[in-house]
């Protein structure tokens, strides 16, 4: 005989068998619908909370829903697009928290041809920079 929560796994897998499950949307989603929920139980004005709530509960209820869909290639491709989009924002902010880290080691500044970001090592003194984007030439202390 089989404990409780081995059949129980059991049956979740055979129910969740074919249908689409988990992604990075989805999770997003969730998140989103968790920071709503805050916003709303926060705010003072009953508007305000009223409609946070309701964004929160359209959220979880999309996020449940994607997740039990057998429309493996739908949720591919909204899954695929919301990478590229979410990659838009992600990246920038992870090279600034970069740049922020490496502060001491590095002087960072922008290319005065094509604003590509640059760095020196500090303490090099001035320098001749060719930027390896466009080839553009010029003077940086650092």
């Amino acid at each position: 005989m089989q404990p409780f929560w081995m059949k129980f796994k059991a049956g979740v897998a055979r129910f969740m068998q074919g249908r689409y499950g988990p992604d990075q949307l989805g999770l997003a989603t969730i998140w989103a619908s968790i920071i709503f929920n805050l916003i709303g139980g926060l705010s003072g004005n009953a508007a305000v909370s009223a409609a946070m709530n309701l964004l929160s509960s359209a959220g979880w209820v999309w996020a449940i829903w994607r997740l039990l869909s057998r429309n493996r290639q739908k949720r591919l491709a909204e899954n695929q697009w919301f990478l590229t989009r979410w990659a838009k924002i992600k990246t920038p902010v992870m090279q600034a928290v970069a740049r922020f880290k490496n502060r001491k080691k590095y002087v960072y500044f922008t290319c005065p041809e094509c604003r590509m970001k640059l760095r020196l090592p500090r303490g090099v003194g001035n320098v001749t920079v060719k930027c390896s984007k466009c080839g553009h030439s010029f003077e940086k202390k650092a």
